[in-house]
């Protein structure tokens, strides 16, 4: 049994006739004929009473006749589904970021999302890369974009797509003590008399900073966080030095912040990469989100570094 065989059926009931019914579906009326029969003898029982002269659906024509009708209503509503769907009118997105993405980036990213698809069920969580890489596992997010620094060259897979890199600085409030200095840029030491904060950090970049300043004391960053708008409220609030990308779109936390150049750390970068499931077809919601982080962190089409 097949589709097209019920919508012949279909056609015929509405049309009262073989031959109506045939021009209905542009066949001939020979070839609508067989088309009846067929399921006819698929379904090893008579639909069509033909001895009348007129079109009679047997009793159990008339119960495959609405059968026919509700299948043929199903399969019109799975395309019209799939058709917004692939508009993004329906459907779910589940995308994750690391701290410092989720503030330079990822805000950024999920308002357009928002704007031009109103009803896409959009979820966005913000985690370290390890978690994140847990969740995509499990299935409970589509994508994330995170440091991928601390990821083997060949994870198990997942699929890296590097992203354009961004500046990386340190960032205090206006009138801090530190923009006082005579010397300019004050040396990394110097920032740690006041609160250093950042989320938690890539354990390569983390070793880096406290080759640059040891100090028996304490670490180079002595406050931790995860949370963008909460450094942003140390550094306005307690004097804390925080540092975080310099972002490539307006709205960011940093934006009431000031740089701190800081001797010998004038080229630090970010190495953010887009993460997928290397098995996993993207969705259509998915597939649009990839493009419009790309079209944010590289919004002139050129070649970011890597």
């Amino acid at each position: 049994m097949q589709l097209r065989q019920l919508q012949h059926l279909v056609a015929l009931a509405d049309q009262g006739s073989f031959g109506r019914a045939a021009q209905a579906v542009h066949l001939s009326q020979p070839a609508l004929s067989r088309s009846i029969e067929s399921l006819e003898e698929s379904l090893q029982a008579r639909l069509v009473d033909r001895a009348y002269g007129s079109v009679r659906f047997t009793q159990a024509g008339e119960l495959v006749l609405a059968r026919a009708r509700e299948l043929l209503a199903d399969a019109q509503q799975i395309a019209r589904d799939v058709l917004q769907l692939e508009g993004l009118a329906i459907g779910s997105l589940a995308v994750g970021f690391g701290p410092f993405a989720a503030g330079t980036l990822g805000r950024a990213a999920l308002s357009l999302m928002t704007q031009r698809h109103p009803q896409l069920q959009m979820r966005m969580e913000v985690a370290d890369t390890a978690t994140l890489c847990e969740r995509l596992h499990r299935r409970e997010l589509d994508l994330f974009v995170a440091d991928t620094r601390d990821l083997t060259k060949q994870q198990p897979g997942l699929k890296l797509a590097r992203l354009p890199n961004l500046p990386v600085s340190f960032f205090v409030r206006p009138k801090h003590p530190l923009l006082k200095l005579k010397q300019q840029p004050p040396a990394l030491e110097k920032l740690m008399d006041y609160p250093v904060a950042g989320p938690r950090m890539p354990a390569e970049v983390a070793q880096q900073f406290d080759r640059l300043a040891p100090r028996g004391d304490r670490g180079v960053f002595n406050v931790t966080c995860d949370d963008a708008g909460t450094l942003r409220h140390l550094a306005l609030t307690a004097d804390a030095v925080i540092l975080a990308p310099v972002a490539p779109v307006p709205g960011h936390d940093t934006d009431t912040l000031v740089p701190l150049p800081v001797a010998g750390l004038e080229r630090m970068q970010t190495h953010y990469s887009l993460v997928t499931l290397a098995a996993r077809t993207p969705s259509p919601a998915a597939a649009v989100y990839t493009r419009l982080v790309e079209e944010l962190m590289n919004p002139d089409g050129q070649a970011g570094g890597r």
